[in-house]
């Protein structure tokens, strides 16, 4: 499920330009910095594993555990062990920190003098290497806090989703809270929550050396802020709920109880999880701190004219949730009646002209192949927009698939362009070659399979396709 405010839209007169830098830095770090951390990563791991080092260190850290009484620990070593590939377990260890600083202290007893010369500069050598990632030089590490890692933590991520789920909630309520407080008081209190995330979430473990990474923290405190400048003021959401979507209006602290209610049902749910639960807490009740103090203390700070003025749906949203609302109500019939008057109004979109097509296949079944024709003749589809095409195409029974030449050649040129669906393209073709009346492009579309199949290397299916085409000219 998501709810997310949808009252305010971006005012240039209030242009959100510190929300951009942060997204922008956000962006640059893990698509520009951050991409060297997997060479880093692979690197030292397999120099670990095929130097020997691992075997010989693999049981040492199994003893380690045990006389730490580190029960868990040693139960998840063992199970990963199991697996065929060493690296997974290898990882583990070299991730250790508190082992590393054993073995510094320890290892000359534990091999021959020769091999512990050699052993004490490569793994120092690999350490380094290790501790070269982004996430483990800049991370906030709760035993080894660092005035400069509870700022830089906020700006790593630890994965392409990661970084775009925080930056879209952070975009949604960002440009509002930031055309409210001002550009300079947005960045300090966007930096002190993502402090005051870090901070919580240390605290939970003092002793831990996993680094922490990522904005979800300052996200949340930018999400508390947000409710905290308009409270019980009447603004509109959007909702996503399985098959309902839909806009509806509520006090803006309405959001709090989901909120809450989520993240607490997220650690119940997943207690095995990496998602540092504690930082979104920690977020939050920071910018609900520092918004509660400046409502308190300096109201007349706040751009109470934006706060205030109210931004109303644009006629095509409310078009478009009152086509959303029908669909709820399971009315049909009204729903394709405001689709077609959608598209009137605002113009053809592709997945209104999805929907339409849909709605038909219910109301007004006879219609549906012929809408479906004019659908797939009249488009240039992009790839996302064709893999829908072949969705709506396979759901269709052999009798449905009576559609007309135009349309039969558009779709199978369509096809023919993506390896996946040429299966398809050659069945649509087989059944226009068949046909009585054939279309007189049809060796141009022979030639189309011809050279799809010269790309896939197929030398036999080239030539056959090539001699149609010479047999259809």
């Amino acid at each position: 499920m998501i709810i997310v405010p949808t009252e305010k839209r971006f005012d240039w007169q209030n242009a959100p330009l510190v929300l951009f830098a942060i997204v922008v830095i956000n962006v640059l770090v893990f698509y520009v910095y951050q991409t060297g951390d997997t060479d880093h990563f692979e690197e030292a791991v397999n120099l670990y594993v095929s130097d020997g080092i691992y075997d010989n260190e693999k049981q040492l850290y199994e003893d380690f555990l045990v006389a730490n009484e580190s029960l868990e620990a040693l139960n998840l070593f063992r199970e990963v062990q199991a697996h065929p590939q060493p690296t997974y377990a290898a990882f583990i260890i070299l991730q250790d920190q508190a082992f590393y600083e054993h073995m510094l202290a320890n290892a000359a007893e534990f091999f021959a003098a020769d091999y512990y010369v050699y052993w004490e500069y490569q793994r120092q050598y690999i350490h380094d290497m290790m501790f070269e990632v982004s996430y483990q030089k800049h991370g906030l590490v709760a035993k080894d806090i660092k005035i400069t890692s509870l700022i830089t933590h906020q700006f790593l991520h630890g994965g392409t989703m990661h970084l775009l789920g925080n930056m879209f909630f952070l975009i949604i309520c960002g440009f509002a809270v930031e055309a409210s407080l001002g550009h300079k008081k947005f960045l300090l209190f966007y930096l002190l929550t993502g402090i005051g995330a870090g901070l919580a979430q240390a605290v939970m473990d003092l002793d831990s050396d996993v680094p922490l990474i990522g904005a979800s923290g300052a996200v949340s405190g930018v999400m508390a802020m947000y409710l905290g400048i308009f409270r019980l003021k009447k603004i509109e959401f959007f909702y996503w709920f399985f098959v309902f979507v839909g806009y509806f209006r509520a006090p803006a602290l309405f959001i709090l109880p989901f909120y809450i209610g989520n993240e607490l049902y997220s650690m119940w749910s997943m207690p095995e999880t990496n998602v540092a639960f504690m930082a979104h807490v920690g977020g939050f009740v920071t910018g609900a701190i520092l918004i509660g103090l400046l409502v308190w203390l300096k109201p007349e700070t706040l751009n109470q004219q934006y706060i205030d003025e109210d931004q109303a749906a644009n006629p095509e949203q409310v078009s478009l949730n009152q086509i959303y609302q029908s669909l709820e109500k399971y009315q049909f019939d009204k729903a394709l009646k405001q689709v077609n008057q959608h598209i009137s109004d605002y113009g053809p979109d592709f997945n209104l002209k999805v929907l339409k097509y849909k709605l038909l296949q219910v109301t007004k079944p006879e219609m549906a192949a012929e809408y479906f024709s004019s659908l797939v003749s009249t488009i240039k589809p992009n790839h996302q927009q064709l893999a829908k095409i072949e969705k709506m195409w396979q759901a269709l029974s052999k009798d449905e698939r009576v559609i007309d030449a135009e349309a039969q050649y558009k779709l199978a040129w369509n096809f023919i362009t993506v390896p996946d669906y040429i299966d398809e393209a050659i069945k649509i073709f087989q059944q226009m070659y068949q046909a009585d009346n054939k279309h007189p492009a049809l060796n141009v579309l022979a030639k189309k399979i011809a050279f799809a199949y010269k790309r896939l290397e197929n030398r036999a299916e080239t030539d056959k396709y090539m001699a149609l085409a010479q047999e259809l000219s």
